[in-house]
């Protein structure tokens, strides 16, 4: 029996099975508070008074006597409610595909509710591969069951891909060469772009690149658009707060709105802001004829679709046809510039010589842990210097991809700092558009893994990979996020604390390949 069953049996044990119902969901100890959290959960159709409670709670404890530690127990009831799976859902895909969650809308996450619950998730072709390819059916299961008392179903239903349909399109055409008839379905599929020069207005830094407006076709929760300002208005309206006058009467709040048109070379969408109180000054530095790029939800109204903005910053975006098609990666078959080589390492046997500590889906995967050294933290502006890669396949680390880059602009003296990688070090190396191919290669058929590389890494990635029209379509997992998912309590999560607290060494930090070692070992610790 597992601990967890032993812990189980012993409850029931203790309560003579009055309470064989309850359902264990977790248990975490703070290492920093010292406290020890379980939390159980219930079906939403019992309840529970307090002395059955404390008898849970004496029971919990007399299992658990930590010396000088508090044992704080959670006995919850499980509201199986819609939008509280929908929420869960989403979170799973936010932290384990980003890749999927970015381009799933919510009408595509279908929530059944029966006597059990079915999650039925609309996937393009490319979509399901992924999924099921990560095991992420499996995985959502698991995941939703220690959320909520309920057995969950996860399927997918296919959902027909703009690709796929035009490549249809495409074999009824039969006078049209191959090579025009591949150039035009690679051009249509091409409908997001880069921007640069990017300063923050209102929000957040926007880390996603912009699709063209005349792609908007439908509802989204979350896009992101660019172009010029036109038509910029101020007005108010009467919020639903009410505020009591002198005279006793009540009346509606008045509040203001920015109404305006943003256009890029394919065409325009109506936007409107309900700026806070801070930001109400900050939309005061914008103009018409400004270019900007912005986030927020787009919406139908009446017959045309409209954005509620939530973030803005100043850019410069490119003409349409200065940004370059999508390659045929079929075409890159062999390495050109940078080979990678084998790794080898007496620690490699020493790790592994128990292969049955690593999950089944770390002895089973194929990733590549990267880390990118740059010239700075600006995601629209500064360059990837180094790159450090190590290949995993089935819970054995096989190769590694290690280079300098050459930037096209120098290295400012504070990244030196950092990474101790100076303007001759890279003088000359190969440029990232020339490198990038090759990296490409090596990523291939793999999920990739970061440290804090949804945010940062996986940026640059993307960034670099549109310089010569490559998509990395890849997988992305980030061991950050597992690290604060299943270790509670530390006093920070970077990549020394957490190497350290499981006695991963990581020597000669921020050089690309040291600080890739170190992540693969704990990425397989916690995956």
């Amino acid at each position: 029996m597992s601990k967890i069953q032993d812990f189980i049996s012993y409850i029931n044990d203790r309560t003579c099975n009055k309470y064989v119902f309850l359902r264990l969901r977790q248990v975490l100890f703070d290492r920093a508070k010292n406290v020890c959290v379980v939390s159980f959960i219930y079906p939403n159709d019992m309840d529970l008074n307090d002395e059955s409670r404390k008898e849970i709670v004496d029971a919990v404890k007399s299992y658990i006597p930590l010396e000088n530690a508090i044992v704080e127990v959670r006995i919850n009831k499980s509201y199986i409610e819609r939008d509280l799976i929908l929420n869960h859902v989403k979170n799973f895909l936010k932290f384990n595909s980003a890749l999927i969650f970015n381009t799933l809308d919510e009408k595509d996450i279908i929530v059944l509710i029966g006597d059990n619950v079915s999650i039925r998730l609309k996937l393009e072709d490319t979509q399901k591969d992924l999924f099921l390819r990560s095991n992420l059916d499996k995985r959502l299961t698991e995941y939703l069951e220690k959320q909520f008392y309920a057995s969950f179903n996860v399927s997918i239903d296919n959902k027909a891909s703009t690709l796929v349909q035009e490549e249809m399109l495409g074999r009824r055409l039969k006078n049209i060469e191959r090579q025009s008839e591949l150039d035009s379905l690679l051009s249509s599929s091409l409908d997001k772009y880069m921007v640069t020069d990017k300063k923050v207005i209102v929000g957040s830094d926007i880390t996603f690149n912009p699709r063209y407006i005349n792609s908007i076709n439908k509802e989204f929760e979350s896009v992101v658009v660019a172009g010029k300002i036109n038509f910029l208005t101020e007005r108010t309206y009467k919020s639903k707060r009410k505020v009591k006058n002198k005279d006793g009467t009540e009346e509606n709040i008045e509040k203001p709105l920015f109404r305006f048109s943003l256009k890029d070379d394919t065409a325009s969408i109506n936007a409107i802001i309900f700026p806070s109180k801070t930001n109400y000054h900050k939309m005061h530095l914008l103009k018409n004829g400004d270019t900007i790029v912005l986030s927020g939800k787009v919406q139908k109204y009446n017959d045309s679709f409209d954005m509620v903005v939530k973030d803005i910053s100043l850019c410069s975006i490119p003409s349409k046809h200065e940004v370059e098609k999508i390659v045929s990666t079929d075409l890159i078959t062999e390495y050109k510039y940078v080979k990678p080589q084998k790794y080898s390492s007496l620690k490699q046997t020493n790790l592994f010589d128990e292969n049955s500590r690593l999950s089944k889906e770390a002895r089973e995967g194929a990733f590549v842990v990267y880390d990118f050294e740059t010239t700075g933290i600006n995601l629209s502006n500064d360059e990837i210097i180094e790159i450090g890669a190590l290949k995993i396949v089935n819970g054995e680390f096989k190769e590694v991809f290690t280079t300098l880059v050459k930037p096209k602009k120098p290295i400012p003296p504070d990244a030196t700092r950092v990474n101790r990688i100076t303007n001759e070090m890279v003088a000359n190396c190969y440029s990232i558009e020339q490198i990038i191919r090759d990296f490409y290669l090596f990523c291939k058929g793999c999920q990739m893994v970061g440290y804090n590389s949804i945010a940062f890494d996986s940026v640059f990635l993307e960034r670099a990979g549109k310089l010569v029209g490559i998509n990395f379509d890849n997988n992305q997992l980030d061991a950050f996020m597992l690290a604060k998912q299943k270790l509670k309590g530390l006093r920070n999560y970077k990549l020394g604390t957490v190497a350290k607290y499981l006695e991963v060494n990581l020597i000669d930090a921020h050089r690309a390949l040291n600080d890739v070692i170190a992540t693969a070992e704990v990425f397989l610790k916690l995956y």
